[in-house]
């Protein structure tokens, strides 16, 4: 196993932690951040709800069973993971408190009922069931990231204000796709654990995205206006369906020789690096202290 992981590429990739710090003013961001529409905006933030607790779990889970890693390029990267997923947490947290702001109480309910969701699981679940959670759950976000990262029309959508947290979320999800997944072999996951965890996993992660997302719309008493939201709706899960055109790749998790590195995204990220962070990156300004490239 240890050889099959040295030769693995997301275990000899370097995850670079970086120190970034965005700006979100409640006064200049509009509540409806993403086209003006308010279904694509709420979802995007009940994911954004989840991102500081959930990534909390995932570095927690991995954690807990790095003792069985002997190699020591995948124990580097699951140093480089944790540094990243903390920094994720922070600047979701900091956007949260913007959404907070603009009128959405009962976010701290709802960030309170995923906590003791979470604690649940960490009681419930071997800790092998929690790695493979963590694994389903990062291949969900391997999966946005690349859509992201690859759709333009996807990336315009957002307000400039907003835009540079989800890109830069989007780039370092993609850099660590792997290291959870890899984890896991390490510790002697298997195929029907990471099949049937996944299974109960997205209708979890579904259900309670979808009642976050119900109480934002029926704080500002859209719920039950759909004709204020379908349109949104059908953008995202019909035409041109962002969310539905990631099927095929979810599907692929179920395949028993599975990787995240199967999807191959190398050159992707070497744009996206120098793009947001070479000398002349976007997001160059944004870095805060010492830093990995």
């Amino acid at each position: 196993m240890v050889a099959a992981l040295a030769t693995n590429p997301a275990v000899s990739a370097d995850i670079p932690r970086r120190q970034v710090d965005f700006d979100f003013d409640p006064q200049h961001v509009p509540i409806d951040w993403y086209q003006d529409d308010a279904y694509v905006s709420t979802l995007l933030d009940s994911l954004s709800l989840l991102f500081p607790e959930g990534e909390r779990f995932f570095v927690d889970s991995v954690k807990a069973l790095r003792h069985h890693v002997r190699d020591p390029k995948l124990d580097a990267a699951v140093t480089g993971f944790i540094g990243q997923e903390a920094m994720h947490g922070k600047e979701h947290r900091a956007f949260n408190q913007m959404f907070l702001a603009q009128g959405y109480t009962s976010s701290v309910k709802l960030e309170g009922q995923l906590k003791r969701l979470l604690g649940f699981v960490r009681r419930a679940l071997p800790r092998r069931s929690q790695l493979a959670a963590t694994c389903a759950l990062e291949h969900f976000t391997a999966m946005m990231a690349e859509a992201a990262l690859r759709e333009e029309g996807m990336r315009d959508g957002m307000h400039p204000t907003i835009r540079p947290l989800w890109v830069w979320h989007a780039l370092e999800e993609s850099e660590h796709k792997a290291v959870a997944f890899d984890v896991y072999r390490a510790a002697g996951g298997g195929y029907a654990r990471r099949a049937g965890i996944m299974l109960l996993t997205t209708i979890i992660f579904f259900a309670f995205t979808l009642w976050v997302q119900a109480h934002f719309l029926a704080e500002r008493r859209l719920l039950w206006k759909p004709w204020r939201w379908l349109r949104g709706a059908g953008h995202a899960w019909i035409y041109p369906g962002w969310f539905t055109r990631l099927v095929p790749a979810y599907l692929q998790y179920f395949r028993p020789g599975f990787h995240p590195d199967d999807r191959d995204t190398a050159a992707l990220l070497d744009t996206w690096r120098e793009r947001l962070f070479g000398d002349a990156g976007e997001l160059r300004a944004n870095l805060r202290g010492a830093w990995v490239q």
